[in-house]
């Protein structure tokens, strides 16, 4: 009959291995979707329809049993071999679901494991997906099948490519809009490592979950190319100890959270790269080289069935009563195409744009720093350009870190003096004490070297904290930026503490910031035949030396003080009026002068 269709059942399915029976989180949002966006269709075709997942997740399929006939253990390594292991032995002892040669599988995510069972028993699939391509007006499907009769359907609504280099077009012509065209400083070459969720599909090779140090060789000398990398984390991965891990063995690194297409329009980023990123598809198309790390197991062909057609990105429309009509084998009039199916579908069920949507804001134009000047870090103040990761929303205060990792990452207006022996920076703030014992350590670094910290007694909610940051001229001799990171254990919330219905993710209060270079003078390292050659080593030298830098910063503070009241006028009453911006300048002074004076005084008592 002309109206007839192949198959007689639509199965849909997942990745079920992915589950609590192997300690991962299961997605059966994906799965529920595409039965809910056929089953309409299929059912005036006369197609029934099934789902199947573990029973772990409420289905039938009984997945801890499906690990042990395969001799796998039930974690996520055992998953990441499960991708691609023969089923067979799992198929005959009757746990994998029942499927005919007029079966199709409509799946999310297929592994390769299960695109051969699917093959092996006749029926055939289509392997669904969000295009990687994301940075397009709408959203769109990539798809795949073993089907020559449904590939040549789904090409009925293929993307041409051309759509992609115009929408990249209009992104460039946006960001222009937007702010600066380059990051942190025109004579810069920037690098970008995209980040992915810490376990994925798409990270899988040859059974094994790669990490992002697996590829630490070729991550530092692609990092040796130019000046900086900047590191990018998944925005769904909150846990970033894969990303930390790799970070602490390269020494020009810095992270970013601006927005992905904002940093691919940039002209001076030189390449990206990452294990498997979908970014490192789309890099292409703003004239930027991509470099990936691995080939994921199931985009090889060497592990996927041999009829496994390549991936095609297909509009929406699939979705259609048309599309499955011709998927299917009708071959009336409904397989027409339609006149229209809405643009935005995919973009109203998923709710959500990986990348760019039209409030996504450009580069930040961030101010050089002038040594010896204090930056305040309240909102609308220009330091806050500087802070180019892990970063609550300025407040009139300062700026809290919103999780485990922040950075700030600042232009320098010119490279180390050329006696200069140290740069030193000093940060202020606030440590975010909660109502328990248990609260968060801060930790700072400055060209990967901890800083000292010192902290003062406070009330519940915040304890004064300050941070000194130094590393050696050497490590930084022609560096264009400065780069600040902080480490954050265990930051809390403050609805969980009592402290009102504040759920960010608080550790420190960020509020000012200094920085000097500490140099020598000509007489310091001048050559004196008459002096030892060490002379550090005389005991009273440091005794002396120390007594006069506390004299010395002690008159700094009493200069300060006297310089901050106004002059009075003779026999008359002196009329103290100092202004706020003053008095807030008057009291840092203090405070870091006292700082100096109390920290000689510890050393000349103590070390002396």
């Amino acid at each position: 009959m002309a109206n007839a269709t192949r198959f007689d059942e639509i199965v849909f399915m997942d990745d079920f291995f992915r589950s609590s029976d192997n300690s991962l989180p299961s997605h059966p949002a994906n799965r529920r979707f595409l039965h809910k966006a056929f089953r309409h269709s299929a059912s005036r075709l006369g197609i029934v329809c099934r789902e199947e997942y573990a029973r772990s997740d409420g289905g039938r399929l009984d997945v801890a049993a499906m690990m042990k006939a395969l001799g796998l253990a039930p974690t996520p390594a055992g998953w990441a071999k499960a991708s691609a292991a023969d089923l067979t032995p799992v198929a005959e002892m009757g746990l994998m679901p029942m499927l005919t040669p007029r079966t199709l599988v409509i799946g999310w995510g297929l592994t390769p494991s299960l695109m051969h069972f699917i093959e092996r028993s006749g029926a055939a699939f289509v392997d669904l997906e969000i295009s990687p391509i994301r940075f397009t007006s709408h959203l769109a499907f990539c798809a795949r099948t073993n089907d020559r009769q449904i590939e040549a359907a789904l090409g009925g609504w293929h993307i041409d490519e051309e759509l992609f280099w115009n929408e990249a077009i209009v992104l460039e012509g946006y960001f222009s809009r937007r702010g600066p065209s380059l990051l942190f400083d025109r004579d810069m070459t920037v690098g970008l490592f995209c980040g992915q969720t810490a376990v994925d599909l798409a990270l899988i090779r040859d059974g094994e979950i790669a990490h992002p140090i697996d590829g630490l060789d070729e991550i530092r000398e692609l990092a040796s190319s130019v000046d900086l990398l900047l590191i990018k984390p998944h925005p769904y991965e909150s846990d970033l100890r894969h990303l930390t891990r790799l970070a602490s063995q390269i020494s020009n690194v810095a992270w970013t959270d601006s927005n992905i297409y904002a940093l691919m329009c940039a002209d001076n980023l030189s390449f990206v790269c990452g294990l498997s990123s979908g970014a490192l598809r789309e890099a292409a198309y703003f004239m930027k080289p991509a470099v990936p790390l691995i080939e994921a197991d199931r985009n090889r062909r060497n592990k996927l069935p041999a009829a496994c057609s390549d991936w095609q990105i297909t509009e929406p429309g699939i979705l259609s009563m048309q599309a499955l009509s011709k998927i299917c084998g009708r071959t009336d009039g409904l397989t027409q195409r339609p006149a229209r199916f809405p643009d935005d579908a995919l973009d109203r069920a998923f709710a959500v744009r990986w990348g760019w949507d039209a409030q996504s804001p450009g580069l930040r134009a961030a101010p050089e720093l002038a040594v010896d000047q204090v930056y305040d870090f309240q909102a609308g103040q220009p330091a806050t350009a500087w802070l180019n990761f892990g970063w609550s929303a300025p407040e009139g205060s300062g700026v809290w870190t919103g999780g485990t990792r922040a950075c700030l990452v600042i232009p320098l207006a010119s490279s180390a003096p050329a006696n200069a022996t140290e740069l030193r920076a000093r940060i202020e703030g606030l440590l975010f004490v909660g109502t328990s014992s248990r609260n968060p350590i801060v930790r700072a670094w400055i060209g990967g070297r901890q800083a000292d910290v010192q902290t003062a007694g406070g009330t519940t909610g915040e304890t004064e904290v300050r941070f000194v940051l130094k590393a050696p001229s050497t490590d930084i001799p022609k560096a264009r930026v400065l780069v600040l990171e902080f480490d954050i254990t265990d930051p809390l919330r403050p609805c969980d503490c009592g402290l009102g219905a504040d759920a960010r993710r608080l550790g420190f209060h960020l509020q000012r910031l200094s920085v000097e270079w500490l140099c020598v003078s000509a007489e310091a390292v001048a050559p004196d035949v008459e002096s030892p050659a060490t002379p550090l080593h005389t005991p009273a030298a440091r005794p002396v030396r120390h007594a006069v830098q506390v004299a010395i910063a002690a008159a700094v503070c009493v200069g300060a003080l006297v310089a901050s009241l106004p002059p009075t006028r003779t026999g008359e009453p002196a009329q103290v009026s100092v202004s706020a911006s003053r008095w807030h300048q008057l009291q840092h002074t203090l405070a870091m002068g006292l700082g100096v004076v109390r920290d000689d005084i510890h050393t000349l008592l103590h070390h002396g």
